[in-house]
């Protein structure tokens, strides 16, 4: 036994050279050694391990890192076999095959999604000392029994987490590269030969996020400001009403700020604040819309930050997608450079489901309920008329999932297009050859089209749009014409953008927008900045806003969600 490096004690005996590497991925060739991967195909092969052996370290004990810096513990995946514990100096011990041995993983380091924290930009003059919290719920708050002093409930404690607690990005561990929607590195063997049915896993974690028992702001002097950019999308109103409501009921803020019209109402002549209260928000989430309104462009950081700094903001909310995160994450980091004391926090809105990472946005499930009724006034046209063809655009720019989702749940629908696969029109496995074949066998027809598919068919305005959008052509029309010189067809073209946008959330939404939104404020309060707020594999949790902004989400046309379409709609490939 050993002093490891994190000062705690730990047992050392010979492993194989691959049993140390159960935090890493598996690469080949990196080193000269034989992966991880190549080892399990070993064995899988009746193939004995590599022969050479090496001394690991293994801690025993779960490392505690310096209480200054609590999120910085590190990652290690241990042997809890108990023949890990005997001594290397016994002659009868035999160390276990690593693939017999089991392991846990332990929290923090290498692994963990590192988000900025104060501490590490902050610049001013007054310390950044932490604070008790004074956040609670009515069963932990203290409890005044009236005449006598206050009594605490036991379960007070039980209200923070804890900033060591983590969440598994990713939950599947692939075991085949020929599984479905399988994410794998192919590796090779010592030897040369390729290795095709071992997936290597690489752990990520997320910050779990939530109230914490200390906080970095002095509430009394808080200033917070909202904003929200980009469209509109259903629960907008929700997320507003739960991040004033957790400042002020929650933490005592006083001081909230309503920034219209996306970001250039910090800096726009003529535009106001609106001074937000729970008072103000009671009843919000029964409206669709914004309070605070909503816009493209504007994104000046400079004066951004300058109006930030001379009104004394110390917590911006920002509500939007991928471009206004991406506006969000400069704001934050000019923020950084100027050292500024303010928490930049973002919060995913987008209606087409096209964050990264997070399981999904807020309104998503209310616009594709909000679908069913286009849908079903198209179906019904198409089915009271001879040979009929009802015609449903939804929104999704560059993914498909209003579509799919909306088709999917309505079960009527025979023909879903997405902007993620091309589709050819004409020839013997074309949509037009397709819907004439649905005509002759069943009398109608029912198609849903995202806004994005089938761009090369139609001229867009090219360029992008305020809010760094592509500008699209319109599909809907153009599709339509093309089915009627084609065939001799009734057809009905209904598009329900603005409808489904301008709708108050549903349930489910609703109390998803109450949880973004209370871990927002919790977030800030914690002293974080350039993170987003999420749920991920069920879990609210912290990410930096780089993670989610590093691409669009896309619908997997090898996923198991676009097979269940094509069971459904029973439509071929298009090509």
């Amino acid at each position: 036994r050993t002093r490891s490096p994190w000062g705690t004690m730990a047992t050392t005996y010979a492993v194989a050279p691959r049993a140390v590497s159960l935090t890493t991925r598996a690469r080949s060739g990196r080193d000269g050694r034989s992966s991880r991967a190549t080892e399990i195909a070993r064995a899988r092969r009746g193939r004995p391990p590599a022969e050479n052996v090496r001394a690991a370290t293994i801690p025993s004990s779960l490392p505690i890192a310096p209480s200054s810096r609590p999120r910085s513990t590190t990652v290690a995946a241990v042997a809890t076999d108990s023949s890990a514990a005997s001594s290397p100096e016994d002659s009868s011990f035999e160390p276990k095959p690593w693939w017999e041995e089991k392991y846990t993983w332990r929290i923090g380091g290498p692994n963990d999604i590192p988000c900025v924290h104060l501490k590490d930009v902050y610049r001013g003059e007054t310390p950044l000392e932490p604070q008790p919290s004074p956040f609670c719920t009515r069963s932990s708050c203290p409890v005044d029994l009236g005449g006598g002093a206050p009594r605490t409930p036991v379960n007070l404690n039980r209200v923070f987490v804890s900033e060591l607690d983590r969440v598994l990005l990713k939950s599947m561990a692939f075991g085949s590269p020929d599984s479905l929607s399988a994410e794998c590195d192919a590796t090779c063997d010592d030897d040369g030969e390729p290795v095709c049915d071992v997936c290597a896993f690489e752990p990520e974690f997320c910050i779990r996020a939530g109230p914490r028992a200390e906080i970095y702001f002095d509430p009394p002097t808080v200033h917070a400001a909202i904003v929200n950019c980009g469209g509109l999308c259903p629960g907008i109103n929700d997320v507003i009403r739960s991040v004033v409501t957790t400042l002020e009921v929650g933490y005592g803020v006083q001081k909230i700020s309503g920034i219209r019209f996306g970001f250039g109402g910090f800096w726009k002549d003529g535009v106001e604040n609106l001074p937000l209260s729970r008072k103000s928000t009671s009843a919000l989430q029964q409206q669709g819309g914004s309070i605070i309104g909503c816009g493209r462009g504007g994104g000046d950081v400079p004066k951004i930050v300058d109006s930030i700094e001379s009104q004394g903001i110390n917590m911006v909310f920002v509500i939007g997608g991928n471009g206004t995160h991406a506006g969000a994450n400069a704001v934050s980091k000019e923020c950084a450079k100027r050292g500024l004391k303010v928490s930049v926090v973002g919060i995913p809105k987008t209606i087409d489901n096209d964050i990264l990472h997070i399981d999904k946005t807020f309104g998503f499930d209310t616009a594709v309920e909000e679908a069913q009724k286009a849908i079903q006034a198209a179906a019904v046209e198409a089915k009271s008329a001879l040979n009929g063809v009802g015609v449903v655009k939804l929104m999704g720019r560059q993914s498909g999932f209003i579509a799919l989702h909306a088709s999917l749940a309505n079960g009527n629908v025979d023909v879903c297009l997405i902007p993620e696969l091309p589709f050819a029109m004409e020839g013997p496995t074309g949509v037009v050859a397709h819907v004439k074949r649905l005509l002759d066998n069943q009398g109608h027809a029912i198609i849903v089209l995202a806004e994005g598919a089938g761009q090369e068919y139609v001229q867009g305005a090219g360029g992008v749009d305020a809010g760094g959008n592509p500008k699209l052509g319109d599909i809907g029309p153009w599709f339509c014409k093309r089915l009627k010189q084609e065939m001799s067809a009734d057809v009905k073209y209904i598009d329900p953008t603005y409808m489904v946008r301008g709708c108050a959330a549903n349930a489910h939404d609703s109390i998803y927008c109450a949880i973004l939104g209370q871990n927002a404020v919790h977030g800030a309060m914690a002293g974080y900045t350039g993170i987003s707020i999420g749920m991920v594999n069920t879990h609210a949790v912290f990410l930096p806003i780089e993670r989610l902004i590093e691409k669009e989400r896309l619908v997997d046309p090898d996923g198991r969600m676009w097979q269940r379409l094509l069971t459904s709609t029973g439509q071929p490939d298009f090509y």
